[in-house]
């Protein structure tokens, strides 16, 4: 914990990101102050006839922009220094909220636990994707991932107003998690259905109301045109890397249709075995607190392994799977575990530093060195997809054993 404090100070104190990510929502809530909500999704317009402090735009609904108006009134050097002070806030808060969940999960006595506890810790300090958000000056990601950490525990709990307030929210923040959105609601039934449209419908006709329609329009544009954008290695850690890696290697002439069969086959292999899984948990004679719990979870995995891009700091969106594992140690294999060390050693590799090395320090170019950095950057999700495939039946096992309290 001291050297997660330490790391914390550090990574606020070093003004890095100013140009980067905290720039799209900085900038998102310098326009709306200024009353330039049409310009939102023009990241080179003007503000105040001033220019942006960046240029790669702002993704996040109409509505959610005005979650960035604090940050509006400060110079973008204090700005960064609150992003990110709000980011370890927003993680310490997941923390404690996961800690508290998964705890009583773990066989033992309190001697166990309290190692549980330690592991925890050093869990957390040592999984990468938390720490991208300081190089890139602060994310959204870590106020998704205690949104999704509340949505978690209520939905386990039976709360599935609070569960679709959480969810509706971080996918207003973030709406490449839809498919998260269509997955739970589906696995969850017709009550719920009408708790994500209810959310949706009031939050929608706000979003009319208060933003206008001309933004809505530039919004869902650039919706369409984002969902067919792929990203190279060095900025996507996607399982579809591999796929994109070789076209990279095929060059523009190359057949399409290889590179398009493998891209479907991966797809396919996501849908199935997230299908499988959940209706695998249908027959097992689960309490109902424990499907919720498994529903939601891959319900979050799915948007993971279904998306062409996966930015560092979204694998962060993996670790209550990852704990969950660790809490109920007991209930997996010696090899599953293994997986799951493995995902937290490896995504080390997620390091913008250390990405960058590789970029830079070497040359990519030949068929084995692009498959092998892809296999590199892309081994969390893939390592994941196969724990969930491979290890199905501790999975269900880990449920039925586990309970929650209502």
């Amino acid at each position: 914990m001291a050297l997660i404090g330490a790391g914390c100070l550090i990574g606020i104190a070093i003004p890095a990101g100013l140009g980067w990510d905290f720039a799209n929502f900085y900038d998102a809530g310098r326009r709306v102050a200024a009353g330039q909500i049409p310009d939102l999704y023009s990241p080179l317009s003007l503000i105040n006839g001033l220019p942006p402090q960046g240029r790669t735009g702002f993704f996040g609904a109409p509505i959610s922009a005005l979650f960035y108006l604090p940050l509006a009134p400060f110079s973008a050097e204090t700005a960064l220094v609150l992003f990110k002070v709000e980011n370890v806030l927003a993680y310490a808060a997941t923390f404690g909220i996961l800690l508290a969940f998964y705890r009583p999960l773990v066989s033992g006595d309190d001697q166990a636990r309290a190692k549980f506890t330690a592991l925890f810790a050093f869990l957390c300090l040592i999984y990468q994707p938390f720490w991208t958000v300081f190089r890139v000056g602060g994310q959204t990601t870590a106020t998704v991932l205690l949104l999704l950490s509340l949505g978690l525990v209520a939905h386990t709990r039976g709360r599935l107003w609070i569960s679709a307030l959480s969810v509706v929210v971080a996918a207003l923040i973030k709406p490449s998690l839809a498919p998260t959105l269509i997955l739970l609601g589906g696995l969850t039934g017709v009550a719920y259905v009408v708790r994500l449209a209810a959310v949706m419908a009031v939050v929608g006709a706000l979003s009319l109301v208060v933003m206008g329609w001309p933004v809505h329009l530039s919004f869902l544009d650039l919706m369409a045109r984002s969902s067919k954008l792929t990203y190279a290695w060095y900025f996507n850690s996607s399982i579809y890397v591999v796929v994109e890696n070789l076209r990279v290697y095929a060059g523009p002439d190359a057949a399409r249709v290889p590179l398009l069969v493998l891209t479907y086959a991966l797809k396919a292999s996501v849908v199935l075995t997230v299908l499988w899984l959940a209706w695998r948990s249908r027959r097992e004679p689960w309490t109902d607190a424990a499907r919720r719990h498994a529903d939601f979870l891959l319900a979050v995995v799915f948007f993971l392994l279904w998306s062409p891009t996966i930015w560092e700091h979204y694998l962060s969106l993996l670790f209550p799977l990852l704990i969950f594992v660790v809490a109920s140690s007991a209930h997996f294999s010696r090899q599953a575990l293994i997986l799951v060390a493995l995902i937290f050693v490896l995504s080390l590799g997620q390091n913008l530093i250390v990405v960058n090395w590789f970029r830079y320090g070497f040359s990519f170019e030949s068929l084995p060195a692009l498959v092998g950095i892809a296999l590199f950057k892309s081994a969390p999700l893939l390592l994941t997809l196969w724990l969930l495939w491979r290890h199905a039946h501790e999975w269900l096992r880990s449920h039925a054993l586990s309970r929650w309290e209502s």
